[in-house]
């Protein structure tokens, strides 16, 4: 972009708009590192100031600040806005271009050179092709010298002036007069139809073709116009510059049902109606004795939607080309009838690259919309959605009036707006409001400084009224109470050892307090499940002498986080000889309680069932003991996990 330091009264116009005043000056640059104040009455500091800054598109002063419009902030302009402590920078001034009688838009009139004769058509729509050259687009049979008697081609036309459009008929006036702009240029692609239908009989005329288009295109002389996106509404005929007031053209796309609109020469903007029943069954009409594919479209016979004339003038719905006016004529007594060459299709059949932004210039896609739900949160709560990664995204929220119309003055207090930062899985977050009530909340995406569109979404703050639940109270269940020596020593059977009360993740460590002679004491460690819950596994592992684990063990369970008068988790279970135990089974007490009077879950299939069980093993037995000695080797009592069930 060209550095602009606002010598011009165009630009004196943009810093109107910005709503600035006094005069255009700036002030001299200062040496020192502290924030300096620019002095805003010498103008040549002020050009000092700017020199070498680019992007400046608008400026001016008011109460002892200079005001800046720019684009959007460059590193020059971060470093100016930095340097002096009186700049005000503003974003999203672009550059103005100044209206020109040369500015070629879509729905203008040009004429044509015919021989002797001539004519005249309308433009399409203007762009560039995929070289960054200026085209026009237009109707095909416009670049055609038509025998009127016989329909055939008598060679080319040649490409004129536009015409002037203060007396074209689209303004009241006879029309085919020059502007006085010189020769548009020359054609480049052109085509009429297909073979001409010639004969009464219809059975004998040749098959319509995907080629039968009716399409041009005008390669345009860079020295005597310039193309300009847009559409021309004719309000501004009379200053012979159509430019000036135009419909912007976002995109070339197929036609949709419903309201249709044309720009051309001779009936200026017109509103018309697709014909869906007649389109539905046709996709070629014969114009001037040709196939040309396309669409209908009608509207009323004394406000018709195209005449002659208007032959190329661009077709439109909204911001979109969709064709240019073919041939038309009367349907019906109460219906004019007009066929438009379809662009989407055109353009496919030419092979011509058309862009409605010069190549290289194209304004960045937009991002897309960010994506978040209605969502009902605490007070103070996230409000959570996403967007493209790292997009910057500006969420706005207000408090919704109540039924009554109106809004608690706390509610009214929490309306607000935050830009955040989508992170790198495209999640953001935003802190919602304090007071309880329903909000509206936008959310839009900027990416490169281009704006996505606007995400509406509701939320709802209260306060989670749901009762915390009571804390478990602390257990142990040991199961069975009573055990055979044959089924302590079976890896499936043995004593299970369950506890719970404790916080999830609490560290939870079981000992063996006490057991037979020459059993030292035995501690493990396991970690309490998301229910406050764990389990430990005791057995055997000597099948060859049971009888060696005879007696009585008491264990004790206490967790890290217990405090100094929380009592240790007590109980016991007994390892008895086969003749005098019940063979395994639950051995657990029914009610709940413990041999120690510590209360138990009164409920073996909860014991170890559900739990995950601890999973190192530990040797519990000295070696040495002659009791617990068997051919010399010691036996053991070991500790180990089992998988979760």
């Amino acid at each position: 972009m060209q550095k602009k330091l606002v010598q011009s009264s165009l630009a004196i116009s943009a810093a109107a708009a910005l709503g600035l005043s006094g005069a255009l000056v700036a002030s001299p640059a200062m040496a020192d590192n502290a924030p300096q104040k620019l002095d805003l009455q010498n103008e040549a500091h002020v050009q000092k100031a700017l020199s070498g800054i680019e992007g400046v598109n608008a400026y001016g002063t008011d109460g002892g600040e200079l005001s800046i419009g720019v684009a959007e902030k460059t590193d020059e302009i971060k470093k100016l806005e930095k340097k002096y402590k009186n700049i005000k920078v503003t974003e999203g001034i672009k550059e103005l271009k100044p209206y020109a009688s040369n500015d070629l838009v879509g729905g203008a009139g040009y004429l044509v050179k015919a021989g002797d004769g001539g004519g005249a058509c309308s433009t399409g729509f203007s762009g560039w092709d995929g070289d960054g050259k200026p085209v026009v687009l237009t109707a095909g049979h416009c670049s055609k010298i038509i025998n009127e008697q016989t329909n055939e081609f008598d060679g080319d036309t040649t490409v004129d002036q536009t015409e002037k459009p203060s007396i074209a008929q689209a303004n009241g006036g006879e029309g085919f007069q020059a502007s006085g702009a010189g020769v548009i240029g020359k054609w480049g692609f052109h085509n009429f139809g297909g073979d001409l239908l010639e004969g009464a009989d219809e059975d004998q005329w040749p098959e319509p073709s995907e080629s039968d288009i009716d399409f041009a295109v005008i390669n345009v002389d860079e020295s005597k116009y310039n193309v300009k996106n847009g559409i021309t509404d004719w309000t501004t005929a009379d200053s012979d510059d159509l430019a000036k007031s135009t419909t912007e053209i976002t995109e070339v796309g197929a036609e949709k049902s419903g309201a249709i609109k044309k720009s051309g020469r001779t009936t200026g903007v017109t509103t018309g109606t697709t014909f869906d029943e007649y389109n539905d069954q046709f996709q070629y009409a014969n114009v001037g004795g040709r196939w040309v594919h396309g669409f209908g479209v009608t509207a009323p016979i004394d406000k018709p939607f195209s005449q002659p004339g208007d032959s190329g003038g661009g077709v439109y719905q909204g911001n979109t080309a969709v064709g240019v006016i073919s041939g038309g004529g009367d349907y019906d007594d109460n219906t004019s009838f007009s066929w438009v060459a379809d662009l989407d299709h055109s353009l496919e059949q030419s092979g011509t690259d058309f862009h409605l932004e010069k190549p290289g210039e194209e304004t960045p896609e937009a991002p897309a919309a960010p994506k978040a739900e209605d969502q009902t949160i605490e007070p103070n709560g996230e409000v959570k959605g996403k967007a493209e990664a790292g997009a910057k995204v500006e969420v706005t929220w207000e408090a919704k009036s109540t039924t009554d119309g109106q809004k608690t003055e706390a509610q009214a207090a929490e309306d607000g707006s935050e830009t955040v930062t989508a992170d790198k899985d495209g999640n953001f977050s935003v802190e919602g409001p304090k007071a309880e009530g329903d909000y509206a909340f936008t959310a839009t995406a900027i990416v490169d400084g281009q704006e996505s569109k606007t995400t509406e979404f509701d939320v709802t703050v209260e306060k989670d009224e749901s009762e915390t639940p009571a804390p478990v109270e602390r257990e142990i269940s040991i199961d069975p109470k009573q055990i055979a020596a044959s089924d302590f020593v079976k890896e499936d059977e043995g004593v299970t050892i369950t506890v719970q009360g404790f916080d999830e993740g609490e560290k939870v460590t079981l000992e063996v307090a006490n057991g037979p002679e020459g059993v030292e004491g035995i501690t493990l460690d396991e970690t309490a499940n998301e229910n406050g819950a764990a389990a430990f596994s005791i057995y055997g592992t000597s099948a060859s002498n049971p009888e060696a684990y005879l007696g009585k063990y008491d264990v004790e369970v206490t967790g890290a986080n217990d405090t100094e008068d929380e009592p240790a988790l007590t109980g016991s279970f007994e390892v008895v000889a086969d003749e005098d135990g019940s063979g395994g089974g639950s051995g657990g007490d029914d009610d709940g309680n413990n041999d120690d009077g510590d209360a138990g879950d009164g409920n073996d299939d909860d014991g170890g069932s559900d739990l995950p069980r601890t999973g190192a093993e530990l040797t519990g037995l000295a070696a040495g003991a002659g009791l617990l000695l068997v051919g010399g080797t010691a036996v053991v009592l070991t500790m180990r996990r089992k998988n979760n069930n």
